[in-house]
């Protein structure tokens, strides 16, 4: 056996580590999601590459999973599950990270190199990669700050602030709108979906007497074909009756199957119902509340159930006329990103351990904060490499 010494033996052995690690993966989209996606999905996929890296949510999980799996022992917290800039949401009186429908528990390591590899893909977008350093330690200090003290409220963002002032829309045109997103059902499937709300207005009411009879009664309905991440689940939106007869208060909800995150192999197994997930991590990290925010029946749709399609579990929430979901170009400055950055960073923090309290919350908080310092250089080093991954996985695409 060769002994390498002297002084050139810590460059040879680091030469040779370089050649035998792997060579880099592309991040592809799941084959089966991209032949579900919409011609007019496919072609935003191709066309941006922050489209993509919402899209292909879970390939980027099982990647974070693998590279951190010599990890031992990292702190189980709950997590947001799909934590990215384009989760950062307004309404006229509220502001924050939303959308949980991937929300489980496991390593912090999941949500922070997502978030991490957004602001990334930002920077090379808006052409702010000079400031990637300095933005990874406003999100990193956001974070740390809001575990350490969850009741902490960092200051509103001016792009929030913005946003806020423009011109409110109507409710008048809000239902227009939403009733232009519904694509039509046969009668068999608008049946079973109206037979499907009277079943959840029978559950919710028991709990809010407040609400009149026909509150959930079914306007009007039809699937929708919004989203990107959430694209290929099956949704429908619902215009309900409301709090009275007169149309100018009518609600819109949308019910939405639950995505699977089965095969992900470092996120805890789900309880059951699996609804619970995603209603846990709304109440525990959200900030806006949702009127209603509920596990819905089983909405039995005979036309699915004929070619074997499993339904699996639903949920339902209402909407806000004033809900907006921040765009990349809404940053009109590094500062403005930097703000927003920081202000997620105290929502994920914050949230990720209210399941535990007292002398365990103390001990779970001091071990994430341990971890986070002792893994923060590999962190942002692995982000990077994620996302020149997840490039390759979209230049693929675009090729083909």
């Amino acid at each position: 056996m060769t002994v390498i010494t002297g002084r050139l033996a810590p460059a040879i052995l680091a030469l040779a580590a370089i050649v035998a690690a792997p060579a880099a993966r592309p991040i592809r989209a799941e084959p089966e999601s991209l032949a579900r996606a919409s011609p007019e999905l496919r072609r935003n996929l191709e066309a941006d590459a922050y489209t993509y890296f919402r899209f292909v949510n879970r390939p980027w999980i099982a990647r974070v999973c693998e590279a951190f799996a010599d990890v031992p022992d990292m702190p189980i917290v709950r997590l947001h599950g799909d934590a990215h800039v384009g989760q950062f949401a307004i309404t006229s009186d509220a502001w924050g990270l939303d959308d949980f429908d991937d929300s489980a528990r496991g390593p912090a390591v999941i949500d922070i190199v997502r978030f991490l590899g957004s602001i990334d893909l930002v920077a090379r977008h808006r052409g702010w990669t000079k400031e990637r350093t300095a933005l990874f330690t406003r999100f990193l200090d956001g974070y740390r700050r809001g575990l350490s003290d969850p009741d902490y409220r960092a200051p509103q963002p001016d792009v929030v602030r913005r946003l806020q002032a423009e011109p409110a829309v109507t409710r008048e045109s809000f239902l227009q709108w939403g009733e232009s997103q519904m694509q039509q059902m046969t009668d068999a499937e608008l049946a079973a979906v109206i037979q499907g709300m009277k079943a959840f207005s029978d559950l919710i009411r028991r709990d809010h007497d407040d609400l009149p009879p026909e509150y959930f009664r079914v306007v009007r309905a039809g699937w929708l074909h919004m989203g990107v991440g959430s694209a290929e689940e099956l949704k429908v939106l619902l215009r309900i009756e409301g709090p009275s007869a007169d149309p100018a208060d009518d609600e819109l909800i949308e019910a939405k199957r639950l995505g699977s995150l089965d095969g992900l192999t470092c996120l805890e197994e789900p309880p059951s119902p699996q609804t619970a997930r995603v209603i846990i991590g709304s109440h525990q990290m959200g900030r806006l509340k949702h009127r209603i925010l509920s596990p819905g029946p089983d909405l039995v749709i005979p036309e699915l159930l004929v070619v074997g399609t499993s339904l699996g579990d639903w949920w339902i929430r209402s909407w806000d006329p004033s809900y907006r979901e921040i765009r990349l170009d809404d940053f009109h400055s590094v500062q403005d990103l930097a703000e927003v950055i920081y202000d997620s960073g105290t929502q994920l923090g914050a949230g990720s351990l209210h399941e535990v309290t007292g002398a365990e919350d103390d001990a779970v908080r001091r071990r994430v904060l341990a971890s986070m310092r002792a893994l923060e250089p590999r962190l942002r080093r692995q982000t990077v490499e994620l996302v020149d991954d997840l490039l390759k996985g979209w230049r693929e695409l675009r090729s083909r």
